[in-house]
């Protein structure tokens, strides 16, 4: 899961991401681009991802949220059963 601040003003920004997403999860086979949480009223954001193993499906995505202006600062929430990391983006242990 990935929140980031949403303003309605980047809705298409969103959208063209959610399309990146997706294709590059597909391409690796790591899983699937949920369905996106955009508040109404602005401020937050949710991409939800799906897979068998949220180290690879990170892998897979990073490069592409790290080099969006849209999630910049956005926090990335890892779930492995029943524990979970939380980072902010571009503060990983992966930089």
């Amino acid at each position: 899961m990935v929140h980031f601040d949403y303003y309605p003003k980047d809705r298409a920004q969103v959208h063209a991401l959610e399309h990146r997403l997706e294709s590059v999860i597909k391409r690796a086979n790591a899983g699937e681009l949920g369905e996106s949480e955009l508040h109404v009223d602005g401020n937050d954001g949710y991409l939800y991802m799906y897979g068998p193993d949220p180290d690879r499906l990170y892998a897979v995505t990073s490069s592409i949220m790290k080099s969006s202006k849209l999630l910049k600062n956005a926090e990335v929430t890892k779930h492995y059963g029943s524990r979970d990391e939380t980072f902010v983006m571009g503060r990983d242990r992966g930089q």
